[in-house]
């Protein structure tokens, strides 16, 4: 590993990252490649590294960085891989809101047909008192004739 340069290590990861094979590098294998070894670790905290994995995983997303501002701003621009932390985390809630939505959908179906089921029960359970009231009339109509 150490005959190899660094940028051809970058080159290495940013091409696994923006392959557009069926299994690109996500962040979970960015997050491994860096634990390997020390270099790969100071490789895996790259800038340009993590600005390609988040043009990868959100393509929609626009590079603050990439915009021209009128007027210059005092704080520092965040780090791709803080930008990415951040949508991530945004994009995971949204899915478990989602999830939870859902969820909470078929609580209420199944809450809605349980309603139905007890009220079809009641019924079920007024007619056997009339059909037995019923049959009792006509058994007492036929002693009588």
């Amino acid at each position: 590993m150490s005959v190899l340069p660094d940028e051809l290590w970058r080159r290495i990861l940013e091409f696994g990252i923006s392959s557009s094979s069926k299994n690109p590098l996500n962040y979970k294998d960015i997050c491994c490649v860096a634990i390997t070894c020390r270099r790969l670790n100071r490789l895996s905290y790259e800038d340009s590294l993590w600005s390609s994995l988040l043009s990868s995983q959100f393509p929609n997303y626009e590079n603050p960085n990439n915009i021209n501002f009128n007027r210059r701003s005092t704080y520092p621009s965040p780090s791709s891989k803080t930008i990415f932390k951040i949508r991530f985390e945004r994009e995971r809630e949204r899915r478990l809101l989602g999830h939870r939505r859902a969820v909470l959908r078929v609580e209420s179906q199944i809450g809605e047909h349980s309603r139905k089921l007890r009220e079809i029960e009641s019924r079920v359970m007024d007619e056997r008192v009339r059909m037995k009231a019923t049959t009792e009339e006509l058994s007492n109509l036929l002693r009588v004739r």
